[in-house]
């Protein structure tokens, strides 16, 4: 008994020194099992979590690993339970929603591929999964709304029409930008790609809504713009679609020179 107190004593004045230095000198100078045994302190009081974080990254391959993995993934390690896997996964997730708030609290207009890109980066979770987003936008190309419309694995995010549709008409947008990302890396449009474009802009034609662009992000900085390759006015065309919501975003993008 006397011996679980003092190593209870250790750990507590191993808590208090890492929390002192994190406060002096920031999270940035601790070691990346440091951190992780820091962020483990808040979901396990009393023990010693530095053995726990030194397995996390054995099993993950590295902190980043680490924190891009699923709760399911994390409790896949011994001494993980829900609490810490849930903890450990709300960090990226966090970070996220703040990069995803911060450009909706600066109003910003997607007048170009670069900032639509910048956008709609933050929204994509999981590097080794596809996903397909649609941003209903307003008038301004401010954006209203970012809608979820798929996820598969790679080269097989499945879209439902009806879902596209209502999605569209509830969030009262005028026109939407579609992205998704390729977990392979290759940035460059698929005949799938294409042909998917192509439906949605058909579908949302319906209800007169003007697709603006579509977004292909890759790893790093990199991404694909069906505009900027001019897709757009090709399949607009093939359609028989109006232009004049991309004629509404070059005159914006004239206006900013």
């Amino acid at each position: 008994m006397a011996e679980q107190k003092k190593g209870e004593c250790i750990h507590a004045d191993h808590r208090s020194r890492m929390q002192k230095r994190v406060e002096r000198e920031g999270l940035t100078s601790l070691a990346a099992h440091e951190v992780l045994e820091y962020l483990l302190f808040f979901a396990i009081p009393r023990k010693d979590t530095n053995a726990l974080a030194h397995r996390l990254i054995q099993h993950f391959g590295g902190f980043c690993e680490v924190l891009e993995a699923s709760e399911e993934q994390l409790m896949e390690v011994d001494g993980i339970g829900p609490a810490s896997a849930r903890l450990i996964h709300s960090f990226r997730e966090v970070e996220r929603c703040y990069q995803i708030q911060k450009l909706r609290e600066q109003h910003i207009r997607l007048t170009t591929a670069k900032l639509c890109s910048e956008y709609v980066r933050p929204l994509f979770s999981d590097p080794h999964r596809e996903e397909f987003y649609m941003i209903a936008l307003n008038d301004h190309l401010e954006p209203l709304k970012n809608l979820r419309l798929g996820e598969g694995s790679p080269n097989a995010v499945k879209l439902d029409a009806s879902t596209v549709i209502r999605s569209a008409v509830n969030s009262r947008c005028s026109c939407v930008l579609l992205a998704h990302n390729h977990p392979s890396g290759l940035v460059i449009a698929s005949a799938d790609d294409m042909n998917s474009t192509r439906r949605i802009m058909a579908l949302l034609n319906q209800v007169d809504v003007d697709v603006v662009d579509h977004i292909i992000l890759g790893q790093n900085d990199q991404y694909f713009s069906f505009e900027e390759h001019g897709h757009m006015p090709k399949l607009k065309a093939e359609l028989g679609i109006s232009m004049r919501v991309s004629s509404s975003r070059d005159r914006k993008k004239k206006e900013e020179k």
